[in-house]
């Protein structure tokens, strides 16, 4: 992966605390009303209960939006023209969704494609990474591994954030919920909007938020 040296700051709010919900209005009503509505857009109204796709594909379209609202630093494509990657590392049934999702779509100008990498192997390069569970025990390597890299890594296993990741996900009553770990965020370089995080739950790293310098 190739190392960034352009740095940006985040404006950011106490770890844990969650801000007051964003007016709906313009770019952030959109995701406001994505994070309120989606769940009632998979699951068919006669069924009692979502299909079993209905997580994945909830998870799918956040995943897509939230990179609407990121800024990578320049330098991350080759040229203007060039895809934004989106990574699936793992064996996980969000690819065939975020697949669908994406077809045909962009973001910030540039076309995108969904590439994955199975179990046990080196993420290549990509703009968004999403580390399935089934890497859950090795995700500390994972994340050495992508090191300061400009990659917005996605997880939804428990203290994924806390670990490094950037976006941690849930589905909590069929409404998606997610942590940004911001330490995670400034060293891959990456701004996201703030739209975003008064939305999600603002963490730290481990290390910092038990004290260590």
């Amino acid at each position: 992966m190739r190392p960034r040296t352009a740095r940006r700051r985040l404006r950011t709010e106490q770890p844990g605390r969650r801000s007051a919900p964003v007016p709906v209005s313009g770019r952030a009503g959109i995701l406001l009303l994505l994070l309120a509505s989606v769940a009632l857009s998979g699951a068919p109204r006669a069924q009692t209960g979502p299909p079993p796709s209905f997580e994945y594909e909830v998870k799918a379209s956040f995943v897509y939006t939230v990179a609407k609202f990121v800024d990578w630093p320049e330098g991350s494509f080759d040229d203007p023209g060039a895809a934004l990657v989106f990574g699936v590392l793992g064996d996980d049934p969000i690819e065939e969704l975020l697949r669908r999702t994406v077809a045909g779509k962009s973001v910030g100008g540039h076309p995108v494609e969904v590439v994955r990498w199975k179990d046990s192997e080196e993420p290549g390069p990509c703009h968004v990474l999403f580390i399935s569970r089934s890497e859950a025990a090795r995700v500390d390597e994972v994340i050495a591994h992508l090191g300061n890299s400009s990659v917005l890594t996605v997880g939804e296993f428990d203290r994924f954030a806390q670990r490094g990741g950037v976006l941690r996900l849930r589905l909590e009553e069929n409404m998606v919920r997610f942590e940004v770990n911001v330490d995670a965020a400034q060293r891959a370089h990456l701004q996201i909007s703030s739209k975003i995080l008064k939305l999600g739950t603002i963490v730290r790293d481990k290390r910092r938020a038990a004290g260590s310098q």
